[in-house]
């Protein structure tokens, strides 16, 4: 019996040796037969018999699926100008390794290749929600962060934005398009101003009478107690100014004077703030009709809106010099310049001119971008435009360029990341694709 014990003790540890070593023996085959379909497909590849090196391939995924040998289909395709195909199979590995950076990176260069970039910005997302981004990738983003698209319609002139929508001209009539450039309200006014956040603009019609207009395209503020309207301002808090036979006033929306006072001229009234023209002098006045500065400035900057004061900040002419000042009339910095843009946005930069070139300071006067370019526009929703070497184009509050200089003209980027820019006297929209791809 004993004997009969050692026996099988024996045939099973046989059985075992002989197990394990057929395991191995098997996987060293299956090792062996893997390899050999890597490198026929390797060399089918190098001899550009790609239908043959893809079957291979295929053969080998089979047996052991890698993301590094995904790749290396992707990029054989890649290599011998079959972008489709590669982009299809990257999309395919994506979606099979959705946690491997290498697969979105692989992805991600075919895109730009193909310029699909709505497909790279939806690319990001994914992968920066699947926290699958690597620095390869953060590389390729980098390269197209500024893309654009540009629109096929186009305006013979345009406004600025304003709540939305912004007024453009078509054929000697004005309307009004949205933020992405198309038409939301048929060109049919000689003129027409901004709208704002009372949701009104000021037009003037073909029979050459001025009123405001709802977001709908029909008269919503009539004129009212003016003998003859000549001028109407922008509609902000609901006090709006208004030009009647020679003179400018302050009235509410049902035109009545909202204080007492006639002027020369009169800006719109912005934070509590405007200024006002008496016999050649301008000063700021406050929401009550009250004088917040006497000193008489030879003139004052405003913008496309008929705005003076934004970010507590106001540009006025003193012998023949634009300074900075608060709401009260002290001067912001030690700085003179010779002209000057009016502050855009709260946390931007506002364009003035020193010796014939322009650059930009911050709300305290300090220069932030040295002065450089032959003109430009106050910083809107992070970018500028600027002229150089007889072309516009955009920069970041870094002073880096951003998109080139290749246009006639330029304004300012929307919240939407859309802006106006002419090319051969036409306007058109220009859109970011990083904001504008979904």
């Amino acid at each position: 019996m004993k004997n009969y014990k050692n026996a099988v003790a024996i045939a099973m540890v046989a059985l075992m040796v002989f197990s394990v070593y057929s395991t191995v023996a098997n996987a060293n085959s299956q090792e062996a037969e893997y390899e050999e379909y890597l490198a026929i497909a390797r060399e089918k590849a190098e001899l550009e018999i790609i239908e043959d090196a893809a079957i291979n391939y295929r053969k080998a995924l089979d047996m052991k699926d890698t993301v590094d040998v995904n790749i290396e289909i992707g990029q054989m395709y890649v290599d011998n100008g079959w972008l489709s195909e590669a982009i299809s199979w990257g999309e395919d590995v994506v979606e099979k390794y959705p946690k491997e950076p290498t697969a979105y990176e692989f992805l991600l260069q075919q895109y730009i290749s193909a310029e699909h970039y709505d497909k790279c910005f939806v690319l990001r997302d994914q992968a920066e929600g699947r926290e699958a981004v690597n620095a390869g990738f953060e590389e390729l983003m980098a390269q197209i962060e500024y893309v654009f698209e540009l629109e096929y319609s186009t305006y013979d002139e345009v406004g600025v934005f304003g709540n939305g929508y912004c007024a453009v001209l078509d054929e000697d009539r004005w309307g009004y398009c949205d933020l992405y450039g198309d038409e939301e309200i048929k060109p049919k006014f000689l003129w027409a101003g901004a709208f704002t956040t009372d949701e009104v603009a000021p037009v003037q019609d073909e029979n050459g009478d001025f009123y405001y207009i709802s977001t709908s395209g029909n008269k919503k503020i009539a004129i009212q107690n003016l003998e003859k309207c000549m001028d109407l301002g922008v509609s902000i808090n609901q006090v709006l100014p208004a030009g009647d036979d020679g003179k400018y006033a302050y009235y509410n929306q049902k035109f009545e004077k909202v204080f007492d006072g006639e002027f020369s001229y009169a800006t719109a009234m912005n934070g509590n703030v405007a200024a006002v023209e008496v016999d050649g002098k301008w000063d700021l006045i406050g929401a009550n009709g009250e004088m917040l500065t006497e000193t008489g400035y030879d003139g004052v900057i405003w913008d496309e809106k008929g705005i003076v004061f934004r970010n507590d900040r106001v540009f006025v002419e003193k012998d023949d010099q634009i300074i900075m000042t608060d709401k009260e009339g002290n001067q912001i910095g030690g700085q003179t310049y010779d002209d000057a843009e009016l502050f855009l946005q709260a946390d931007g930069y506002a364009a003035v001119e020193v010796d014939g070139k322009w650059g930009f300071v911050d709300k305290e006067g300090e220069m932030v971008i040295e002065p450089q370019y032959e003109a430009e526009r106050s910083f809107c929703n992070q970018y500028a435009a600027v002229k150089k070497g007889g072309s516009w184009g955009f920069i970041n509050a870094a002073g880096e360029p951003i998109i080139e200089f290749a246009f006639e003209d330029a304004k300012d980027f929307n919240e939407r990341g859309c802006v106006f820019v002419k090319m051969n006297g036409k306007w058109r929209i220009l859109k970011l694709m990083k904001m504008n791809y979904k």
